[in-house]
């Protein structure tokens, strides 16, 4: 997580060409490229389809929650996963 640099290119699911950042927006990075721009858009390449076959739940704050309802919050979505998804949870 860090803030984007003026001119990164973020192409969103659902985007038909990539946006140009202003600069200092929060967004999620791997070692490649731009993973989401936090916290309403994730990238286009990161889109889960029938074919997936691994993900990463990522789970963050904002103020006023606290960090025990944000690790329920992604408790529960793990479960939600692993119920109509299968699979298993590695930490």
């Amino acid at each position: 997580m860090r803030f984007a640099d003026r001119g990164e290119e973020f192409l969103g699911i659902g985007m038909d060409a990539p946006a140009s950042l202003n600069g200092g927006e929060v967004i999620m990075s791997d070692s490649a490229r731009l993973v989401a721009v936090y916290p309403y858009r994730d990238a286009d390449h990161s889109e889960i389809t029938p074919q997936t076959q691994n993900l990463m739940l990522v789970s963050c704050g904002v103020p006023g929650i606290s960090f025990d309802q944000i690790e329920a919050a992604a408790e529960r979505a793990s479960e939600f996963v692993l119920r109509f998804c299968g699979g298993e949870v590695s930490r």
